[in-house]
């Protein structure tokens, strides 16, 4: 084998790692983030903010990496990204509403 031909086996494995296990090293960190912060903060609302953007940074990851979002052309990222926005935007208005509602009942 040549030594042009160990050099290309080496970069196609330095990109299989960059591409696979570094994400997989982020997300692995960021869940055991999640528990250290479960087991040793106290129950409240800033707990649960940052429950919510742990778990929104987690899901850009696997959208981007692991769905390959991140490799495609702007116009489709944005034909995915800004439904998505719409559909947060509207359940959390639909939450809100609903707890109003809720409220007037009892």
């Amino acid at each position: 084998m040549s030594h042009a031909a160990d050099h290309h086996d080496m970069d196609a494995h330095g990109s299989v790692f960059k591409r696979i296990w570094v994400p997989f090293f982020i997300l692995f960190g960021l869940t055991v983030l999640e528990f250290i912060i479960a087991f040793t903060m106290a129950k409240g609302p800033a707990r649960v903010g940052i429950f919510v953007f742990l778990t929104i940074v987690k899901a850009f990851y696997i959208v981007a990496y692991f769905m390959h979002l991140k490799f495609e052309r702007i116009s489709l990222i944005y034909t995915i990204v800004l439904p998505m926005l719409f559909l947060v935007y509207l359940i959390a208005l639909l939450l809100m509403e609903g707890g109003y509602v809720g409220s007037l009942l009892h």
